[in-house]
């Protein structure tokens, strides 16, 4: 078998297996938005006080809070799916509008919630969190607008990481007093730990790929196909 051969079957090998490895990615990920939705979100529906409970007094905000919420994380992923981008970018836009009026709407609604939860340490986690994601869904906006849609992708997926974090937050509560809790040190607050992690490490991970490793790719690249120097 030719060297040209090898090269052609490992490449293909390789994306099969990226292939693989993002599918299986998009499909827990839905599901566990699904599982949000529905779990978390779509109890609201009902406009009563034993619903909203101690939230009824705000429960005008809360209600734009799920709203927003639940409709990012279940359009986000189809603004990532390359033949919606090509064959039909009108439908791409307008579902990254509704995205971007969704987090806009929810992140500040969120966060106005948040001083009304009792923890005092939750509420700087949810300022800094709030703010870097509606700065990162805004900046993703505006590189839309003007045509810059690398950098706009980028931003988009920084933004979907962010607002992913919700379903983190709600999905550790779930996992509480189960096996798979998540362990924490004693005298750690457990709830502005949780939305510490929820967005700092999927947004480091994030990172790894976006940056951190095309950068190192493209160094070693750089290195591989420097011409020698004749002494």
């Amino acid at each position: 078998m030719s060297q040209s051969s090898v090269d052609e079957r490992n490449a293909l090998l390789m994306r099969g297996a990226r292939y693989l490895f993002w599918a299986g990615f998009w499909s827990v990920a839905i599901v566990l938005a699904v599982f949000f939705v529905r779990r978390d979100a779509l109890k609201y529906v009902e406009w009563s006080e034993a619903v909203y409970q101690r939230f009824w007094p705000n429960r005008g905000l809360l209600a734009v809070h799920v709203a927003g919420a639940g409709v990012a994380l279940l359009i986000g992923p189809l603004q990532f799916v390359p033949i919606i981008r090509t064959r039909w970018p009108k439908f791409h836009r307008s579902i990254g509008w509704i995205y971007v009026i969704a987090c806009l709407g929810t992140i500040p609604s969120s966060l106005r919630l948040s001083l009304d939860s009792g923890c005092a340490l939750c509420v700087s986690a949810f300022v800094v969190w709030a703010s870097v994601a509606f700065i990162v869904t805004a900046i993703a906006a505006a590189l839309a607008i003007l045509g810059r849609y690398r950098a706009h992708r980028d931003f988009m997926i920084r933004s979907y990481v962010l607002m992913y974090a919700f379903v983190f937050v709600r999905l550790d509560h779930h996992l509480l007093d189960t096996p798979l809790e998540i362990p924490l040190a004693d005298g750690v607050p457990r709830n502005s730990m949780v939305i510490w992690l929820a967005w700092v490490v999927p947004l480091m991970l994030a990172e790894l790929f976006l940056v951190w490793i095309p950068t190192l790719q493209k160094a070693l690249r750089s290195k591989r196909h420097r011409p020698a120097t004749s002494g």
